[in-house]
Parts: C-alpha cells; sequence; structure tokens
C-alpha cells in the first residue's frame, strides 16, 4: 500500500506543479526551500547533529504550539541537539526568527523515500518529534526501519481529517503503527484516533500546548514603543482582527464601519494569515477609499506620524502579539468564512475581550470552553460583529470581565510541555532498557 501512496503522491505533485512554479516566479515562493525540500541539507549545519531530536511543525500555528516544548525539552536536556522543520514558508520564517539563533531550522522533504532517506542522513535524529497530524507515511516507514521513535505530540483530528482515515483506516492502521506514541490534545482527539486503528496502549490525552504560550512580559515592554508608532491616543479604541481570511475583510471592515458611527477614534488593525495577500488587502483599502497606512511605512518615513488613519495593514510577520497586547477588542480572523478559525489564546494571555465568527472547526473544544464559561463572544456575521463591537465599546466592565475569564482559562489548561516531556523520558529509557 505504500508503495501505491508514493504513485499518489507523485501525481499530486505533479498535477500540483504549475501552481508551484505560478507561486514561485509572482511571490519568489518555494524556490529559497527547493533543494531542502529533496533532502538536500548543508551537511555542514548538521556536523554534530548525531542523537538530537527532531521536531516538525508544519506551519506558523504549529510553530508557535511547540515554542514551549522546545523550551522544556531544552530545561530537560540542555546539552541536546534539537531541529525544527517546517512545511510553509510562513512557518519557516517564524521559525528561523525565533528558533535559528539557538536550533536548526530547514525544510521538511517532500514523502518520497529518497528524499526522506536523505533528510534523514544528515541529521540523523535519535528522535523525532510530529507536532498536530503530519502524518507522512513514507517518512514514518523510513523512521521506523531505521529504530527511529516518533512521537505524534499535540495531536489532534479535525472534522475533515478523521473523515478522511477513516475512509482509508486499512492504510491509515499501517502508518499508525509506526509511531511509538501520541500526545492528544483533547478526549475527542484521542477517541477520533482509535477510531482510525491506532493502539489504545498508545494514546494518551496530555492537553494543548498553546495553552503554555509563553509569559507577555516581554511583548508588553514593547507596547509603549507601538502605541506611539501606530499614533495612539488616550481614546484611542484598537481593533486587532488577527489572521484574516480571503472574503473576510470586506465583512470586517463593514462590522467597523457600524462601530466608526458611536466611536469615531476606533482603529482596526487587520492581519492578514498570508503573507501573499497583502497587496490584495492593500487594494481592497484603497478601493474602498478607507484611510489606511501600512505597519511597514511607519518606521520609514513614509507614513507621516498625524496621517488620518481609521486601519492599519499589518503586513508583517511575528508583530501580531505586540498589536494584541494593545487591542481593547480582539476579533479572530477565519471564522467569518469557512475556514475553520485560528487560536484564541494569544489575545487571552493578554486578557482581551474575543469575538469570533460561526467557523472554528479547528479550535472547535477550545471555543466551545471559552463560550461555556462567558469568556468570549460568538457572531454569526458581520452585522452582529459590528453590533458587539458597539456594545464592547461602551461597555468597559463586560470587556474587562471577558478578558479576566479567558486568562483564567488559560492559566487552568497549563502544563502540556512537561508532560510531553515527561512522556519523551519515560519512552526513552524503555527503548534502552529493551535494546
Amino acid at each position: 500500500m505504500h508503495l501505491l501512496y508514493s504513485l499518489v503522491f507523485t501525481a499530486g505533485f505533479m498535477a500540483a506543479l504549475p501552481y508551484f512554479l505560478f507561486q514561485a516566479l509572482l511571490h519568489r515562493k518555494y524556490l529559497a526551500s527547493f533543494w531542502q525540500r529533496f533532502g538536500l541539507l548543508s551537511k555542514a549545519a548538521f556536523s554534530d547533529a548525531e542523537g538530537g531530536i527532531w521536531i516538525h511543525a508544519v506551519s506558523v500555528g504549529e510553530v508557535l504550539a511547540v515554542l514551549p516544548l522546545v523550551q522544556a525539552v531544552q530545561a530537560r536536556w540542555p546539552g541536546r541537539r534539537l531541529f525544527l522543520s517546517t512545511a510553509t514558508l510562513t512557518g519557516q520564517t517564524l521559525a528561523r526568527k525565533k528558533l535559528a539563533a539557538e536550533i536548526g531550522v530547514f525544510y521538511f522533504p517532500l514523502d518520497w523515500k529518497f528524499t526522506v532517506r536523505k533528510s534523514l542522513n544528515t541529521v540523523q535524529p535519535s528522535l523525532v518529534l510530529i507536532a498536530e497530524t503530519e502524518l507522512w507515511p513514507n517518512f514514518l516507514r523510513e523512521c521506523r526501519t531505521r529504530a527511529i521513535p516518533v512521537i505524534l505530540v499535540n495531536g489532534r483530528l479535525s472534522d475533515r481529517s478523521v473523515g478522511r482515515y477513516r475512509a482509508i483506516k486499512p492504510f491509515m492502521q499501517r502508518v499508525l503503527k509506526d509511531l511509538v506514541f501520541f500526545c492528544m490534545q483533547t478526549e475527542l482527539d484521542r477517541d477520533r484516533l482509535l477510531s482510525v486503528g491506532a493502539d489504545p496502549a498508545k494514546v494518551d490525552v496530555v492537553g494543548n500546548l498553546k495553552y503554555d504560550v509563553a509569559a507577555p512580559g516581554l511583548v508588553e515592554s514593547k507596547a509603549d514603543a507601538y502605541r506611539q508608532l501606530l499614533g495612539l491616543s488616550a481614546n484611542s479604541f484598537v481593533i486587532v482582527a488577527g489572521s484574516t481570511m480571503k472574503g473576510e475583510e470586506a465583512l470586517v471592515l463593514a462590522a467597523f464601519e457600524t462601530l466608526r458611527q458611536a466611536a469615531m477614534e476606533a482603529l482596526l488593525v487587520i492581519a492578514p494569515r498570508h503573507p501573499e495577500r497583502f497587496r490584495e488587502v492593500e487594494k481592497l483599502l484603497a478601493e474602498r477609499a478607507v484611510a489606511f497606512v501600512k505597519r511597514s511605512e511607519l518606521n520609514t518615513g513614509v507614513a507621516k506620524a498625524n496621517q488620518k488613519r481609521e486601519v492599519v495593514l499589518l503586513d508583517s510577520m511575528g508583530e501580531l502579539a505586540t498589536l494584541y497586547a494593545l487591542a481593547d477588542v480582539v476579533f479572530i480572523g477565519g471564522s467569518l468564512v469557512p475556514t475553520g478559525g485560528h487560536n484564541i489564546l494569544e489575545p487571552a494571555l493578554f486578557r482581551k475581550p474575543i469575538l469570533f465568527g460561526p467557523s472554528m472547526s479547528n479550535f472547535r473544544e477550545m471555543s466551545e470552553d471559552f463560550l461555556h464559561e462567558q469568556a468570549a463572544v460568538r457572531v454569526e456575521n458581520w452585522a452582529e460583529l459590528g453590533d458587539e463591537l458597539v456594545r464592547l465599546f461602551h461597555d468597559a466592565g463586560r470587556r474587562q470581565r471577558l478578558g479576566d475569564r479567558g486568562y483564567a482559562i488559560l492559566m487552568a489548561n497549563r502544563g502540556a510541555a512537561g508532560k510531553i516531556v515527561d512522556r519523551i523520558a519515560h519512552l526513552e529509557q524503555q527503548c534502552k532498557a529493551g535494546a
């Protein structure tokens, strides 16, 4: 069945190749990663890599999730080499910014045997940790052949993933046997994994790494500088729409217009999820004659300090957390359009009131917990979003209560990183004992 999978994977790659070439020419995506994706890594960068831990985090969300785990592993085994791979440009950019000074960062290989073998020959890990649902059959089979234990960490199965896996359950049962353990986020994720063939003895619920997000002290120390940069006054009311998706910015702008009628000093920060959409959103703002400024212009002299602005387009990476710290209200992008929503914990860390739309399937249990504890507000459409923004503008006490409840949920659920590290230590002891 692995041969059939490889043939299907190759056919899919060839079908998608024109898109990759187009993105490479238009946005220069994939060019820098081309050789690494084919397993050609710099041997000099991995000269003393043998025995290290390879962590794979596909994109931005997974990279942010594994940051606490990286810190926990470094604290437990301070002399052990760590390496982190990603599959996307945005994930790679964030990983290099956050971790490149401490650990090796590179691109995950395409899932052919020859590319996987080349990468493993260079990295030579003694352990592989894979975040969430990145189950690549050829990579996992090659790790098992080399007796390299693979652990799924922060495991989750979305509605879409579990449906697909159940459709190919016999194959998935074989794939799952190539992992030594599964650290799942929730009981629902555990039950779903068991339903596609995992061994119950190899599955445990340890919680969500994203609750272990780092303390905000460093970010908050930057807040005053960013407040000046954005030209905020004592009366400014700041809305941050984080990680917005295609088709969503127009809806957020419509809701913001409702707020502007009640709060003339309101400022909207729009942070598109994907950098390649920055120009698209800039064009939308220009077409709507919105008074806006790009973040990239704020400290270059292009934007004047007294320039009128209703909207700031965050056309940068790695600054969203700082903007959350300045927000009066946060809207979670990807939730007014059917893309499954994004992480709500980062704004909760700053005790911010959180709004999101009906599409939160990627964070279903988390969002339901926040709603149950009255720590967030769900809106069904842009009109409800606008009305809710107005209500929150007029009710500072409610904003405070929402933020405090969200923070309490976050703090009550921390600790997944420590549990995973304990599990790693236990499994490695078992492996040594059985050697």
